[in-house]
């Protein structure tokens, strides 16, 4: 097995999609931008911590039994607000790390199996509350060689918005595997509301929703496809999206060929 590669990053070029703030302002906006970030970053994320630290003690009874269940419901709405703001706070931060060149992949050989079934652990809740199951096709010993942590999160945006997009007692369908070319691609397949073609890159925008409706139907910030796409981009692969209003829609992870280490014998 090969030795772990880290890979630092120059500006990414596919962020000005996103039309960052410096794009319209000095290198001073710009920098004072990231120094706010970064001090917003501590500010929020330190609390926070605390609130979804403490809310966890409660929702496990560690310390004792919490008897009267609407405090026991309270617990766990704290605990969920709490890690959907930290998610979103990281999430804007990750794409504004983009922007500056600051992000960097420590990539290494992993099966990517395992990868894509922690990454739909994540939905897991939202899936049982809605009847939702998982259809899996992924080949053993699937190899690619990539940062995981960031593939996993992206894998997680995309398992996450199939889920929230499909009609109640439906099935999100996972395939994988590595093309003739030496191209991994996970092909996540929901059947929900489905995307107008003409939409389809505007999704791609961080914090855009395309409907006001369905800002009230479906929660989120708008982060999820942007930060899939980002971090698809950042291994020289891509996030593709085929969608029919009314029928469903399937993402495709891309890994290049490079990524793809192959199956083991």
């Amino acid at each position: 097995m090969n030795p772990p590669e880290v890979v630092g990053l120059g500006r990414l070029k596919a962020m000005p999609r996103a039309a960052p703030l410096s794009r319209y302002g000095t290198a001073g906006l710009d920098r004072a931008k990231q120094s706010f970030l970064a001090a917003m970053s501590h500010e929020l994320r330190t609390p926070l911590n605390a609130i979804i630290g403490f809310a966890e003690i409660m929702d496990g009874q560690v310390l004792g039994p919490v008897p009267v269940p609407q405090y026991r419901q309270y617990i766990r709405d704290i605990l969920e607000s709490g890690q959907h703001l930290l998610r979103i706070i990281e999430g804007v931060l990750e794409i504004s790390s983009a922007e500056t060149g600051e992000l960097v992949l420590f990539k290494h050989e992993v099966e990517l199996g395992p990868l894509i079934l922690e990454a739909a652990r994540e939905s897991e809740t939202l899936r049982e509350a809605r009847g939702i199951s998982l259809d899996t096709a992924i080949p053993d010993d699937l190899i690619v060689r990539v940062d995981p942590d960031k593939v996993k999160k992206a894998l997680a945006c995309l398992i996450s918005n199939a889920v929230k997009f499909s009609g109640e007692g439906t099935v999100v369908q996972i395939k994988a595997g590595i093309d003739d070319a030496g191209v991994a691609r996970v092909e996540i397949a929901d059947r929900g509301i489905g995307i107008e073609p003409v939409a389809i890159d505007r999704v791609f925008l961080p914090f855009v929703q395309l409907e006001d409706k369905l800002c009230r139907r479906f929660d989120g910030a708008g982060l999820g496809l942007p930060i899939a796409r980002l971090f698809a981009e950042l291994h020289g692969g891509a996030v593709e999206l085929d969608s029919k209003r009314g029928i469903g829609t399937t993402a495709v992870l891309v890994l290049p060929a490079y990524a793809a280490a192959g199956q083991r014998d």
